[in-house]
């Protein structure tokens, strides 16, 4: 690189040749020797160079992800962040000779035209741990860039503008030979500016504890998203917010009053075999009925369900205590190759995806009145609105228990529900639920005087990535109900009814990834037994229970779901942004099996062994509006593909089809999916068209079947164009 010849002037001092002097030597008269202000980067240079970086690049972000230690990997679609057991509270950016197939060991990130080096092992240290006071918390971290001026106030600048990392540099002490090696070397941070002054750009890392809610927010810290939508930006500073964490507390793990715990209780007990006395939160955070120093990773001691236990002072991978959203987006403009390999990590399993936590809990009502609306049938009850704002239809069930009939809810209001024994309309939202009638196969046999449970699953703020333990309960909701360990309500979800057959199979709520474990009380909790699940299998059966009395809390390792439902959108590329129509039905994790259960929000059961359990096939025709360059929403001009080829099943699963096509909106590269659920009855009941809608809708198959169509797009953009 040629740098910029700054004249000193020839005048001696003192003899009004001061006044053709540089600035530089004006502000800093005998401070540089010339031979060092050559090696040094000009302000017209530098800006320059910034400039071409923000047109090189698309936005901010990274450059490199860096790789990372081997066996230690956070993300398997993006190398480079990783975590270590032996050291509380911090990740890791980097490693000397490490794996992941990034291009250079150390990361490096894109701010604002200033290319930034990070050292190998990048240390980011996250706030401690979550207590009492605050006890279900997340955290976020990031990395945040400023211009800082170099001065005999303030001398020090950073080997590569690393603040806190990089060597410290006196610029005002060093010798000559230093600083001519310091400005050679890091011309991609520091300048001579135009006032004659230094200036340093400097990174350094920041990390922010989550306050309302226990979730974290930028702009709770000040801070406002610039327009292009890559940094957050507060007084001159520059913050690249790349993830978030789910932290765990230093209180007894409790599956009810505090699933964030992480200690054993007194006596190096656990929540289920322990002689005291746990009602409560607080009695989770009672000192004395807690065991020593338990719940750290120097204890060795933990209260947790995992395999091995986890610690409340170590950030994990993923799921609780660990990393939720991995937002290190790469700052190079998106290509179809980079919509391509999305598209495969997802159906392969691989994509990381993001749930909200849910909360469960179950309430009794007394019916007081019925009635009719289009065709189906609702119940009114005393006013309730704590079951009202604790309940999201997605996760709901009835249960009346005067007539022995159970289903779902495809509409909830403070005083009444709207009853169905299908599960057809849990995406839609209650007015669209309600409207469609007979649709949903009503179930209109409630009377006045019936007791119906009304089993209330909802989304909390808190959110969880990757691979995390499920908690489902199982069994009669009357004894839940009545429970004193679940009547207030646990952290998790439900997975069906014990009927009172001698022995029962318990499907999980999602989909089972390994085998977790099972406890169950048959004498109201007051003593449980502990056994293994069984592994991964296609028809998801968790265990089997032979008690009509027993209660049963299931804890398994799941997926977060890899997308979430959108609106149609814009398509990138034209027809060269619009993918092939897949079709599963295949219970395996690497054959589309994650994918399915975030369509369709149902677990897929079938096997290769069936026959074709998955196929792909490409379109035959489409129509992109050239208005909008969307597709239409209509039938008429919708895509249309050749005849699904899909075997049987033997397990009564779904199938599902899903056109994957590229998109931006507000310049992120998104990768949309426009699916449709599939029942087998004689046939698959397909039509061989592609239904576009936004969000979600019905529609009959051709053996007459209710079945979902939905636009979903994947939880993160997966990059900037």
């Amino acid at each position: 690189m040629t740098f910029e010849t700054i004249s000193l002037g020839t005048q001696p001092a003192g003899t009004g040749g001061d006044t053709a002097r540089t600035a530089f030597e004006k502000v800093n008269r005998n401070f540089l020797a010339a031979d060092v202000l050559a090696a040094a980067m000009s302000q017209a240079q530098f800006d320059a160079i910034r400039e071409q970086n923000k047109e090189r690049y698309a936005a901010s972000g990274w450059v490199s992800f860096g790789n990372h230690e081997s066996g230690k990997q956070v993300n398997e679609c993006k190398p480079g962040l990783y975590t270590a057991l032996t050291m509380p509270n911090t990740l890791l950016i980097g490693k000397s000779g490490g794996v992941g197939g990034s291009k250079t060991d150390n990361a490096s990130v894109h701010i604002d035209g200033v290319i930034f080096n990070l050292t190998n092992q990048f240390v980011l240290t996250l706030p401690t741990h979550p207590t009492s006071i605050l006890p279900e918390r997340m955290d976020m971290y990031g990395v945040e860039s400023e211009i800082v001026e170099i001065s005999s106030a303030s001398p020090n600048a950073y080997q590569g503008g690393l603040r806190s990392v990089g060597a410290t540099v006196n610029l005002f002490t060093a010798t000559d030979q230093q600083k001519k090696d310091f400005f050679s070397q890091n011309s991609n941070t520091t300048y001579i500016g135009s006032d004659g002054k230094i200036y340093q750009w400097q990174l350094y890392k920041v990390a922010f504890a989550g306050t309302t809610g226990g979730v974290p927010s930028p702009t709770e810290q000040g801070y406002t998203l610039n327009t292009f939508g890559d940094l957050w930006l507060k007084a001159g500073k520059n913050l690249l917010y790349f993830g978030n964490i789910l932290r765990l507390n230093d209180g007894g793990y409790h599956p009810s009053h505090n699933p964030f715990g992480a200690a054993k209780f007194v006596g190096d007990t656990f929540w289920h075999n322990t002689a005291t006395s746990i009602t409560s939160r607080s009695d989770c955070f009672n000192a004395s009925k807690l065991l020593a120093g338990s719940g750290s990773v120097a204890s060795g001691k933990s209260g947790r369900p995992e395999v091995g236990g986890r610690y409340y002072d170590v950030i994990y991978a993923s799921g609780f205590g660990g990393i939720c959203r991995d937002m290190r987006y790469n700052a190079r403009r998106m290509t179809p190759s980079d919509y391509s390999k999305a598209d495969l990590d997802v159906k392969s399993g691989r994509y990381r995806g993001i749930d909200k936590l849910i909360t469960t809990k179950i309430y009794l009502v007394e019916v007081t009145g019925v009635g009719t609306y289009l065709g189906g049938s609702f119940v009114l009850f005393a006013d309730n609105a704590d079951l009202f704002n604790n309940a999201d239809k997605r996760y709901s069930y009835f249960y009346n228990v005067s007539k022995n009939t159970y289903g779902y809810l495809p509409a909830l209001f403070p005083a009444s529900a709207y009853l169905s024994t299908s599960d057809v309309v849990r995406h839609l939202n209650n007015s669209e639920s309600a409207a469609s009638g007979l649709a949903i196969s009503p179930y209109s046999g409630s009377t006045v005087g019936d007791f119906i449970y009304i089993i209330a699953g909802v989304d909390t703020a808190l959110e969880i990535g990757g691979e995390y333990y499920q908690a489902d309960i199982s069994g009669f909701v009357g004894n839940i109900y009545n429970s004193p360990v679940f009547s207030g309500g646990w952290l998790g979800g439900w997975s069906g009814w014990l009927t009172g057959v001698p022995t029962q199979e318990i499907i999980g709520s999602r989909k089972m990834r390994a085998a977790g474990v099972t406890k169950t009380t048959i004498n109201a909790a007051i003593s449980w037994s502990e056994y293994l699940t069984n592994g991964r299998n296609d028809k998801n059966v968790l265990t089997t229970v032979n008690s009509p009395d027993a209660i049963a809390l299931i804890q398994y390792p799941v997926f977060a779901r890899q997308t979430k439902q959108a609106s149609n959108s814009r398509i990138e590329g034209g027809d060269n942004g619009i993918g092939s129509v897949f079709f599963s039905s295949d219970a395996s994790l690497d054959l589309g099996a994650t994918l399915g259960e975030s369509l369709l929000w149902n677990v897929m059961k079938e096997s290769y062994v069936n026959g074709v359990s998955v196929s792909q096939v490409n379109l035959v025709s489409n129509f992109i509006s050239p208005s909008d360059s969307k597709f239409e929403l209509n039938t008429t001009y919708c895509p249309t593909h050749t005849p699904v080829t899909l075997g049987a099943p033997i397990n009564g699963g779904l199938a599902y089809k899903a056109l994957r096509y590229n998109s931006v909106e507000n310049n992120k590269a998104k990768v949309l999916y426009s699916a449709t659920g599939l029942k087998h009855s004689s046939s698959w009941g397909d039509d061989s068209k592609m239904l576009i809608v936004n969000n979600a809708a019905y529609k009959t198959d051709t053996n007459m079947q209710s079945e979902l169509i939905t636009t979903h797009e994947l939880s993160e953009q997966i990059g900037w164009t």
